[in-house]
């Protein structure tokens, strides 16, 4: 067995079972010397895992509920996502992904690829989405509160060259505001010879993004508008099957 997992495996178990737990407590119970504790807590502290409270004791955070509880998608909300791209891949002959934030990461919720040549290796590209260097992950940072975005940048740092260098938090602001205001995010890149789009789509009191990636070549002027008005029209239908209106 791994010693130092172990140790914080054990630590991360105590604040589940106290709640809230002092230094010396921990320190008692781990018979750990207060050094070696101080900077295991202080890297559960920065990975976001556990956080101090205003008396100075030790507990655990939302983030480790959250991942322990898994995911928090209803399986019916999954399957109407996966619905949603398959209809949007098959109305556009590309690939539809449906992406959600979780705490500073892109995580992918659905997607389907249409059957044809010459097609985007989605696959790879969706795996890994950059938050600030793609058309889901901006979509999704700026439609989560100020708040929200100041935490993120603080545990990412600032978007930067990955986003029209917004290295403060009035230029984060004045980028996520350009992309609310317009409601979609295109992104041409020339090395790999993409070209992707996102939109939001309301679920209940978050923001999900619906995205399309395809070939450059075959995006004219032409099936620009016509990929943007099928994504749009997708996302509206989407948005009132996840969160229908009641009478």
């Amino acid at each position: 067995m791994i010693q130092v997992i172990e140790r914080v495996f054990r630590i991360m178990e105590e604040l589940s079972l106290d709640g809230e737990v002092s230094l010396e407590a921990l320190a008692r119970i781990s018979k750990l010397n207060k050094g070696t504790l101080c900077n295991i807590l202080r890297s559960l502290i920065e990975l976001g895992y556990a956080r101090r409270t205003r008396e100075g004791h030790y507990q655990l955070s939302d983030k480790i509920k959250e991942l322990a509880q898994g995911n928090d998608i209803s399986p019916a909300a999954l399957e109407k996502m996966q619905n949603c791209v398959i209809s949007l891949a098959e109305a556009t002959g590309e690939s539809g992904v449906i992406g959600i934030l979780r705490h500073t990461k892109v995580a992918i919720a659905a997607q389907a690829q249409y059957q044809r040549s010459l097609m985007v290796n989605t696959h790879e590209i969706y795996a890994g989405l950059s938050l600030f260097g793609s058309v889901t992950g901006r979509i999704l940072f700026a439609y989560v509160s100020p708040e929200e975005r100041s935490l993120i940048c603080r545990q990412t740092g600032f978007p930067g060259a990955l986003w029209d260098d917004a290295d403060s938090p009035e230029k984060v602001e004045t980028v996520c505001a350009a992309v609310r205001s317009k409601k979609i995010t295109i992104m041409e890149n020339p090395a790999t010879e993409i070209i992707s789009f996102a939109v939001p789509v309301t679920f209940g009191e978050k923001t999900i993004s619906l995205g399309l990636t395809m070939p450059l070549f075959r995006c004219n002027t032409a099936e620009r508008k016509r990929i943007v008005k099928i994504l749009k029209e997708h996302a509206a239908l989407l948005s009132s099957t996840l969160c229908p209106k009641t009478k």
